[in-house]
């Protein structure tokens, strides 16, 4: 016999429903960082002439893929010069082509990818999800007497040196040399969004825009760019404050493996053949630097090319950072101290003309139940 529920029966039932669904939503906790997305398509934009720039973010670029936010895209890279610095390359030639695209950086980038919703003032939160990089990597500095300012000792190195290296994907290992191996640890150079439109002035080195409005990617900014940030590995958030509709994403200067300064100017570069990414657009978040975030650290950034601006910058984000958070409320006397007594500053790269500074705060000194969880 089946059982007809009446009127009220059904309500109840339904009220019941509608109340189990408030508590889960109610209760459920705050994301890790990389965690698995709520909604979302997948997405694959492969990298070919037609899909990555050589040195220039163009604010005109037509959109090479249109995603909604919280969407996965999977973007393959180019190495340097849109691929034409391979295994076994002069550096005859290498120096031809970095004085090839005057002013322009050496990198490939991929994009842009445009997000739907994405509006100036908001923020874009990049998860990073997955890092599968192809087989082959390098590392030079150019000959000190034709570029004296590229690279931190350029003036003691005068011939220029550049060495391939055949990547292990399975151990996730290269050789240096005979006696030396070095673990793999890939991270995006470059990942950026759209131009800041009020981006100063260079206080050094060849103008930031060309003849056709473009933007070098030569220096990072408030938008990301040439970061070097080797913190942005599998698994980490990037924050980056969005300035043109639809946030425009590139990814580019594949590494997979960089010191802290970056000092000699390239790191161990390569390129992927897939760096999975989760754009989510953040209308609840406001800021005014990039800043980043691994399982066990909150890290914020400054860039400037005088080093002490660029470290001024990020301990003042840093100290703002504390003082806005909610876990465990603040004075900006005790951020400022918090600060002195726990953040771990370092630089970031000295060889991008604008240096940078970022300062991680650990997870770890706060006790409380949240403080694992994304802010």
């Amino acid at each position: 016999m089946k059982r007809v529920l009446t009127i009220p029966a059904m309500l109840v039932v339904l009220l019941a429903a509608s109340l189990f669904v408030q508590a889960q939503q109610q209760e459920k906790p705050k994301r890790e960082p990389g965690a698995a997305a709520e909604t979302g398509k997948h997405h694959v934009l492969a990298a070919t002439r037609e899909t990555t720039q050589w040195g220039w973010l163009d604010p005109n670029e037509k959109p090479k893929l249109t995603v909604d936010s919280g969407d996965t895209v999977s973007i393959e890279t180019l190495m340097h010069s849109l691929d034409q610095i391979q295994p076994g390359m002069p550096m005859e030639e290498i120096v031809r082509l970095r004085l090839a695209n005057p002013g322009g950086g050496p990198h490939s980038v991929t994009g842009p990818i445009y997000v739907n919703g994405a509006e100036p003032g908001d923020t874009m939160e990049i998860r990073i999800k997955k890092i599968v990089p192809k087989g082959d990597g390098f590392n030079f500095h150019l000959p000190g007497t034709k570029f004296p300012t590229v690279g931190l000792l350029a003036s003691e190195f005068p011939d220029g040196f550049v060495r391939f290296y055949k990547l292990d994907l399975v151990k996730r290992q290269t050789e240096f040399k005979p006696g030396i191996v070095l673990d793999l640890k890939p991270f995006p150079g470059i990942l950026v969004v759209g131009v800041d439109p009020n981006e100063p002035k260079e206080k050094a080195g060849p103008p930031i825009h060309d003849a056709k409005g473009r933007t070098s990617t030569l220096r990072p900014w408030k938008n990301g760019s040439n970061m070097d940030l080797n913190e942005l590995q599998e698994g980490s958030t990037f924050y980056v404050p969005v300035f043109l509709k639809g946030g425009l994403i590139w990814v580019g200067d594949a590494h997979c493996r960089q010191g802290n300064g970056e000092v000699n100017l390239t790191a161990l570069e390569c390129a992927y053949r897939e760096i999975e990414i989760q754009p989510i657009v953040r209308k609840d978040l406001k800021i005014d630097w990039p800043r980043a975030e691994t399982h066990s650290d909150w890290i914020l950034m400054g860039f400037d090319e005088d080093l002490s601006e660029a470290m001024k910058i990020a301990v003042r984000e840093t100290v703002n950072f504390l003082a806005s958070q909610t876990l465990v409320p603040m004075s900006r006397d005790e951020a400022y101290a918090l600060a002195s007594m726990v953040a771990d500053c370092r630089v970031t790269q000295v060889v991008d003309i604008r240096k940078g500074v970022h300062c991680l705060v650990p997870k770890s000194v706060f006790v409380t139940k949240q403080a694992a969880a994304t802010q």
